[in-house]
C-alpha cells in the first residue's frame, strides 16, 4: 500500500510539473483581423527561435523586434501580440499606441518610408519554463488612408540555456 501511494503521489507531482505544449500554428496562418489587410509592414524578430535563460527565479526569452515599411510612410494605429493555443491565435495584448514611440523609436507613431525601427529589449518573462508561439502585429494607415498591416511569428522554446 505504501508503495502504491508513493507511486501515485510521484505521478501526480510529475504531471503537475510537466511542460505545456501549446502546439504549432499552421504555416502562413494569422488572426482573422489581419487576413484582409495588405501585408506591407515587415516585422522581424531576432532570434527567430528564442531559448530562455534563468536569472534568479525568472525565465527570460530575450529578443529584438524590428518594423520596416519599404513602400510608404505609415502611421501605426494599433499593435500587439497574439499567442497560439487551442488551435488558434488568441489576443494576448493590444498595447497603448503612445508606447510605440518609446518602445520602437518612432515619432507620433509615424514610420518613415524605408526607415527601420527596433525594440531591442522585447523580452518575454515568466516564473514558469514553457515554450510556445507568439505573433506580433502592427496595423497602420498610409498617407492616402489605406489600412495596411505587418506581422511575424516568434517561437519561444523551453530549451534552457543556463
Amino acid at each position: 500500500m505504501k508503495l502504491a501511494l508513493c507511486i501515485f503521489f510521484t505521478l501526480i507531482t510529475l504531471h503537475g510539473n510537466s511542460q505545456v505544449n501549446y502546439g504549432t500554428p499552421p504555416p502562413n496562418s494569422c488572426p482573422d483581423k489581419l487576413e484582409t489587410l495588405p501585408r506591407l509592414i515587415d516585422v522581424n524578430h531576432f532570434p527567430k527561435e528564442n531559448d530562455p535563460i534563468k536569472i534568479k527565479d525568472t525565465f527570460y526569452w530575450k529578443h529584438a523586434t524590428s518594423i520596416f515599411c519599404k513602400s510608404n510612410e505609415v502611421t501605426i494605429i494599433e499593435y500587439g501580440a497574439y499567442l497560439y493555443y487551442n488551435g488558434q491565435w488568441n489576443l494576448r495584448a493590444s498595447y497603448p499606441i503612445k508606447e510605440l514611440d518609446k518602445t520602437f523609436g518612432t515619432k507620433k507613431q509615424v514610420m518613415r518610408q524605408a526607415e527601420p525601427y527596433t525594440s531591442t529589449k522585447n523580452y518575454r518573462t515568466s516564473d514558469k519554463l514553457f515554450g510556445g508561439w507568439a505573433l506580433w502585429y502592427f496595423i497602420g494607415s498610409t498617407q492616402d488612408g489605406t489600412k495596411i498591416c505587418g506581422y511575424e511569428t516568434i517561437h519561444t522554446t523551453n530549451n534552457l540555456l543556463n
